[in-house]
C-alpha cells in the first residue's frame, strides 16, 4: 500500500506544481490589429541572437545540411553566406559581419 500512496502524493504534488506555476505565469499581452486579436508571449529579449556564427565551407556542406534544405543566404557581390533557417527557427536573428559591414540576419 505504501508505494501506491507515495505514488499519489508524487502525482498530487506535481499537479499542485504545475497548477502554482500557471498562477504565476502572466497573461499575454493583446493587441488588435485589422480586428484581429494578436498575442506577445515573450518579451523582449527573451529569444537569444547569435552573435558569432559559426560557418562551414561549401565542399562539406552536404555533411551538414540535407540537399533540399531552406537556407537565408546573404552576397555583397564578392562574400556569400548561407544561415541555416532551422538555427533561426530557434534564435531568430543574427548579428554579423559581411566585408567588414555589420548586418543582420533575421527569419
Amino acid at each position: 500500500m505504501k508505494p501506491v500512496s507515495t505514488l499519489l502524493y508524487s502525482l498530487l504534488f506535481f499537479s499542485l506544481s504545475a497548477s502554482l506555476l500557471q498562477a504565476q505565469r502572466k497573461e499575454p499581452e493583446k493587441t488588435k490589429v485589422h480586428g484581429h486579436t494578436m498575442y506577445t508571449l515573450l518579451n523582449p529579449g527573451e529569444i537569444p541572437a547569435i552573435f558569432e556564427p559559426e560557418f562551414i565551407p561549401v565542399n562539406n556542406a552536404d555533411r551538414y545540411f540535407y540537399p533540399n534544405e531552406p537556407l537565408m543566404v546573404v552576397t555583397d557581390g564578392d562574400t556569400v553566406k548561407a544561415y541555416s533557417t532551422w538555427q533561426l527557427d530557434r534564435h531568430e536573428v543574427v548579428n554579423d559581419y559581411i566585408n567588414g559591414k555589420a548586418i543582420t540576419v533575421t527569419w
